[in-house]
């Protein structure tokens, strides 16, 4: 790289670092999301168990480890847990995905490209929110997106050699954050551009194949050991997560939505530069105008226009969608974007909107989201005050509604309180005595049901959980005396 490329990046991380990593403490957990991520990491360092910790009344994980390794590991190095640490392995992934971007547009194309589609990424809402967000989405789209960027490398080799190790890395990484699909996607990206440059079908498929399996094996690795402690039921809840929610055949309803939704969700997560794109849907386009602009499409663009055209498409597949899944298609979509913006705008223009796009979202999530709004949802002052009731005591929880393969909890309560509260099961409580976290709504018919126990009410002081949408009550509980 040359001195102007060096500097570009040096711009691109340092700007991506300022937007991010100093507001990450800044909100408490306000969404039953990331307390529910955060609680796997808590417990992996409470039990020691790295493996498949349970938390929550003793649910097991949903979803593969690294992401939660991440956290556990900046956790222990900070010497404890906490929102900035649950949060740090996203923002961490948005910045290497936005750095990997760069260094592969700049080379195939030139620097100030590289750096605006870039930063247009990072100035997306969708991108933006989830390197601020607790969730695994951001780490499976930097595995996704890196895998992808590995894979076109490789494509450019002569007789595809050497083997694309770091392709495979990326996805077994991808694998252990969230599943197979992260298999899935950089091979059916690669496979069909190779396609299109009428390459050989049965040698890419053999290639992929192989690629494929190889990425495998490190996951195989945690999938055995997870499964000689989760037994028949891990194997339920891994196929549940990944065959069935594909095919829409989950035991619960989850984020369903109709096949219009991403073409909705897509214009909403690119936000602001949607709107940079309003006046050239004015301009029409005849279909042998389109025809002899592809005919003319270089490998670059053909690559990046293959790679958003399969993951959107992938995605609008199953039942389960979510805003969110479709992300590992932003680096490519920005760097369209900003082809476009540099025709149709002025040097001047954008960078003044880069710039107010990034400061805008830079406000509003370390002063305006945080001190304003979401704060106040948390469920971090009902958390302490109910530890301060409890003491030591035993405290146990029950919310109705929810599914036997999708149960609710005090989410964001538990974390706070460190793993404490059980969950209240259908033979009654672990304890015969303690105190019982519930919703308002909840409260009478389960306590009527609960002939076995005496209730009594305890004054906690108004507040509507984040995660279950009622006003919070506490009860303490003991056997009733016999008659």
């Amino acid at each position: 790289m040359n001195n102007l490329q060096k500097k570009n990046l040096f711009i691109l991380i340092v700007v991506a670092t300022l937007a991010t990593l100093p507001w990450l403490g800044f909100s408490d957990f306000n969404t039953k999301g990331e307390p529910r991520e955060a609680i796997v990491s808590l417990t992996m360092l409470q039990q020691d168990n790295w493996i498949l910790p349970h938390n929550n009344g003793g649910e097991m994980a949903y979803k593969p480890p690294f992401f939660h390794w991440c956290i556990a590991a900046t956790a222990t190095v900070l010497g404890g847990m906490s929102e900035w640490a649950a949060r740090f392995p996203s923002a961490l992934a948005c910045i290497l995905m936005l750095a990997w971007m760069y260094v592969y547009y700049t080379k195939r194309r030139d620097a100030g490209t590289a750096l605006t589609a870039s930063l247009i990424c990072l100035g997306c809402f969708e991108i933006f929110r989830a390197a601020h967000a607790c969730r695994v989405d951001m780490m499976l789209t930097f595995c996704i997106v890196g895998a992808i960027y590995a894979f076109a490398r490789w494509t450019e080799h002569e007789h595809r050699r050497p083997v694309p190790w770091l392709a495979i890395l990326m996805m077994s990484l991808g694998t252990l954050t969230k599943g197979p699909v992260a298999i899935v996607l950089p091979c059916g990206v690669t496979g069909l551009y190779l396609l299109l440059r009428r390459e050989n079908f049965f040698r890419v498929f053999f290639s992929l194949a192989a690629t494929a399996l190889a990425s495998l094996i490190l996951p195989a690795l945690w999938y055995y050991a997870a499964y000689q402690q989760g037994g028949e039921e891990f194997l339920r809840l891994v196929k549940e997560e990944n065959i069935d929610r594909f095919l829409g055949k989950m035991s619960y309803a989850s984020h369903e939505n109709g096949l219009w939704y991403y073409f909705v969700m897509l214009p909403a997560g690119l936000l602001p530069w949607t709107l940079a794109l309003l006046p050239a849907l004015r301009k029409k386009c005849s279909l042998r105008e389109i025809k002899e602009q592809m005919a003319r499409i270089q490998p670059l663009e053909l690559f990046s226009m293959v790679a958003a055209t399969v993951i959107f498409v992938f995605y609008c597949i199953p039942k389960s969608k979510r805003g969110v899944y479709i992300m590992p298609m932003y680096p490519f979509t920005a760097y369209f974007i900003a082809l476009y913006m540099q025709k149709a705008f002025s040097a001047k223009f954008i960078k003044r909107a880069i710039c107010t796009a990034v400061g805008l979202f830079t406000l509003a999530f370390a002063v305006v989201l945080p001190f304003f709004i979401l704060n106040k949802k948390s469920d971090l002052g009902t958390a302490q005050e109910i530890g301060r009731i409890v003491g030591n005591g035993y405290l146990t929880s029950h919310v109705s509604g929810g599914a036997p393969g999708n149960p609710m909890h005090f989410f964001t309560i538990n974390y706070y309180m460190k793993d404490k509260v059980d969950v209240w099961k259908e033979n009654g409580p672990a304890q015969e005595e303690g105190y019982l976290l519930i919703g308002e709504k909840d409260a009478p018919a389960f306590i009527q049901q609960q002939s076995d126990y005496k209730f009594s009410p305890v004054e906690l002081k108004p507040h509507r959980s984040c995660d279950i949408k009622q006003n919070i009550q506490l009860y303490h509980f003991k056997p009733a005396r016999s008659k």
